[in-house]
């Protein structure tokens, strides 16, 4: 293929990936390397009541000669990372400077201590959920798209958008599903109580966690199991005569035939849900609302919410990228290696 052609061919992908993806990143980093604040001037004002007229020193913004509010924005390195990370020099949302260590010391350790423990925790929950469900999600795809090859061409259509649904409703209604069944009232907890098993799913840490990741299973095995059925179509049907005639049972036919013709969509199915399971979010704000666990997305937004802090959200946002990042790189420098091999 000539030069010309291919990048004919490429161009709109590589500038819709520049504004949807690179251009995004640039931006978020940028705002997490700065603190933008109003300029604020000290005045004196009288107020009027019907109890008479006092004045009260207060302050606002100072108006630029075109009558908007004035802006102050300067350069503070890493401090929001070191802040998200609770590493401590943090530039306050005011624009203010780090804690000093005068005058509140301890405050400012503890503070930072307690931020610590929350970044670290939100990090051991992603890293929990991400590697808890990649494995069930392969597995349970795997065998519904095997079971779902047996079936006969009547049944497969029904059976194949039944399997679907899980993954095709928005997230936020599969965890409000799972919420209802879960809840103290609903029918799970009733079936229980009718065998002697009493667990109240909401109120407890380990139980909370546990719905979060049966939900991340449940609703992203449909996934892996329509591109794995996809893939025992191509199968070559010849390479697996010619391991039954050679006397392979079907375990062996199956190891040594199917499932290295699918080892490129094993990677496939990892790559896009690792990605996925560590920007994991809806089912933490519906089933728990950060009560029990967080998660690094949900993090960033609770920074943004709760803090009003949009640069310091940035910096969380870049770390949740690199954390991504570096899930993915193993698997990349492997598919790498074996793509080089197979040239």
């Amino acid at each position: 293929m000539r030069l010309a052609t291919f990048l004919r061919f490429t161009a709109p992908s590589a500038v819709l990936m520049l504004l949807l993806l690179a251009l995004p990143l640039a931006v978020t980093f940028y705002l997490s390397v700065r603190n933008c604040t109003l300029q604020m001037e000290t005045v004196t004002v009288t107020e009027t009541s019907p109890f008479g007229s006092k004045e009260v020193v207060t302050q606002r913004a100072v108006m630029g000669p075109d009558g908007r509010p004035i802006t102050l924005c300067r350069f503070v390195g890493l401090d929001y990372f070191r802040a998200v990370l609770g590493l401590g020099g943090q530039a306050d949302a005011s624009g203010g400077p780090p804690p000093d260590a005068a005058g509140g010391a301890g405050g400012a350790a503890a503070d930072a201590s307690s931020r610590s423990t929350e970044f670290l925790g939100a990090l051991r929950f992603t890293l929990l959920y991400t590697l808890a469900t990649t494995p069930f999600v392969l597995l349970l795809g795997f065998l519904l798209a095997l079971g779902v090859n047996q079936l006969g061409q009547r049944w497969r259509g029904p059976f194949i958008a039944g399997s679907l649904l899980p993954f095709i409703i928005t997230p936020v209604v599969g965890a409000l599903a799972i919420k209802w069944l879960f809840r103290d009232n609903g029918l799970v907890p009733y079936l229980l109580s009718q065998v002697g098993i009493s667990v109240f799913w909401m109120a407890q840490a380990w139980s909370a966690r546990l719905l979060i990741i049966l939900y991340g299973i449940w609703h992203v095995a449909p996934f892996a199991f329509i591109v794995l059925y996809a893939g025992l179509q191509s199968v070559p049907q010849d390479s697996l005569e010619a391991a039954r005639i050679d006397g392979a049972n079907a375990w062996q036919r199956l190891r040594y035939v199917t499932i290295p013709h699918l080892a490129p969509l094993f990677v496939f199915i990892t790559l896009i849900h690792l990605m996925d399971a560590y920007r994991v979010f809806e089912p933490v704000v519906v089933l728990t609302q950060g009560a029990f666990t967080t998660s690094v997305q949900y993090l960033t937004y609770y920074i943004l919410l709760q803090e009003h802090n949009p640069y310091k959200a940035s910096a969380a946002a870049v770390l949740t990228t690199a954390g991504i990042a570096v899930l993915l790189v193993p698997l990349l420098v492997r598919t790498w290696k074996e793509q080089r091999r197979g040239a």
